[in-house]
């Protein structure tokens, strides 16, 4: 049977008669209703038949997702609609994008151009990283320096790309409370991230008493893992943290919290007589196992605020991490998340190798996005329903602009959706490439332009060549001896 241009691809479709003319549709005797019989809200049946389009969803989110399949069909081309049944729901709750605002800021217009296209791709979720060395980009009252000073980076020095000029700049709060109110019309949830206790130089440069050192420093300029932390020892980190969550959580109604947890050094730990003094009154072995206990401390106090905490997995290994914490596999050597999932804890599957954008197509191109599988290796089959879905990140060190942004996130970001949403049977590599060509149009209509299509999947003498010139380009000497 002939294949619908429709990306994310539909789970069950039925032919019912030949195609009909646009100009035939009957809109008044068209409907759209909410039923009990769709038992996933995200689910709807979409039927286009004696010239009128019935619909029937679990759910506004059903229905909303309805009308995009429903805007892809009208949009092929030839003033034509196909006679046909569709049932479908997704194939994962959670079906994600991330994007970084700290390295390089995106303007409002242009994230709400991102949410947009998302939209239309039946993504649910964007996991918006808010806070690194590199800057602090949420206003909060209670702590003006975080903006004042943390906001603010003296240049840009990331790779081989030097600016000697003052960077920053941060979103206020009646401007994140616009993001997501104009998410929630497109049912996607806003999940901010705050990442803690590594990755918070920025942090500490405003306010330096909540570092093991309580020496001032400045934000940083360049890319990379930084030895300054939060303190665990220290009773005015936690306070502050808690006074920046109670304002996260006014702004952000989301379920859930991200609160980082990946790439803390522990060497300001080791060195610190109050970190010493509570692994010693804590009982327990080592910085690891404080890692562990601090993101449990911070996860208590959103669970007692009716939220839940996500981490990415390196939190995974003190092994005392809270079972109801989500956990972001991005890079698990040791199959931490996969222990976890197979313990009852649930996981968003994040790949380093396959769905970070932020890598040129060399090194991942769109089919190695689209062949990745969700259910990890090793994973039980009774256990296969803790993988809750997926999030394709881009991580902005190396992107400076909006077009750039484009040009890496897209089509790579739509295969993603597309395993989000299409169960494992109904994918088709070869398909979703021809169907993305046509794709194209929509995306450029609300201002996104994606890779040419001749970059999408470059052969193995090109993927080589561009990768090598890549990491030359981004890779510096004070990368490869560590920072102090």
């Amino acid at each position: 049977m002939e294949t619908l241009n429709i990306i994310p691809y539909p789970n069950y479709i039925k032919r019912l008669g030949a195609d009909i003319s646009s100009d035939e549709l009957n809109v008044a005797g068209s409907t759209i209703t909410i039923t009990d019989e769709i038992v996933n809200p995200e689910g709807y049946e979409l039927i286009i038949e004696n010239g009128r389009v019935q619909i029937s969803a679990g759910g506004p989110a059903g229905a909303f997702y309805a009308k995009e399949t429903l805007k892809q069909l009208a949009a092929d081309g030839d003033s034509t609609l196909p006679c046909v049944e569709i049932r479908d729901e997704p194939a994962y709750p959670y079906r994600g994008f991330m994007l970084d605002s700290v390295r390089h800021m995106t303007a409002l217009d242009d994230v709400k151009k991102m949410i947009d296209a998302a939209a239309m791709l039946k993504m649910n979720v964007l996991h918006w990283h808010l806070t690194d060395d590199q800057g602090w980009r949420i206003e909060i009252k209670s702590h003006p320096e975080l903006v004042n000073k943390g906001a603010y980076r003296s240049g840009s020095h990331f790779g081989k790309i030097h600016s000697e000029e003052r960077y920053g700049g941060y979103y206020t709060k009646h401007e994140l409370r616009d993001i997501v109110d104009y998410c929630a019309k497109k049912h996607i949830e806003v999940i901010p991230e705050i990442d803690m206790p590594g990755h918070m130089v920025a942090a500490i440069a405003a306010y330096p008493e909540i570092s093991c050192r309580g020496e001032q420093i400045a934000v940083e300029t360049r890319q990379g893992i930084f030895p300054d932390i939060l303190c665990a020892g220290n009773d005015k980190t936690f306070e502050i943290i808690f006074d920046v969550l109670d304002e996260v959580m006014a702004i952000f109604p989301s379920k859930y919290i991200h609160i980082g947890g990946d790439e803390a050094p522990k060497k300001r730990w080791k060195e610190c007589p109050r970190c010493q003094r509570l692994i010693e009154d804590l009982g327990l072995n080592d910085e690891e196992e404080l890692q562990g206990w601090f993101v449990n401390r911070v996860a208590d106090f959103l669970r007692a605020n009716g939220r839940q905490a996500i981490a990415w997995n390196e939190s995974l290994n003190s092994g005392l991490l809270g079972n109801d914490i989500l956990v972001q596999m991005w890079m698990d050597k040791k199959k931490r998340s996969v222990d976890f999932a197979n313990q009852g804890g649930k996981i968003i599957v994040s790949p380093f190798y396959h769905y970070y954008t932020d890598y040129p197509y060399a090194m991942t191109p769109l089919n190695k996005t689209y062949k990745f599988e969700p259910v990890l290796k090793g994973i039980k089959d009774g256990c296969v329903q803790n993988v809750v879905g997926v999030e394709t990140p881009i991580w902005t060190e190396h992107v400076r602009d909006f077009k750039q942004m484009c040009f890496m996130i897209y089509p790579r970001f739509a295969a993603v959706a597309e395993t989000g949403w299409t169960q494992e049977y109904n994918k088709d590599v070869g398909d979703f490439n021809r169907r993305m060509a046509l794709f194209v149009p929509l995306l450029e209509e609300i201002g996104i332009t994606p890779a040419n299509e001749s970059a999408w999947n470059p052969n193995i003498f090109k993927r080589l060549a561009h990768t090598i010139r890549f990491f030359l380009g981004i890779t510096t000497k004070d990368m490869i001896k560590g920072y102090d």
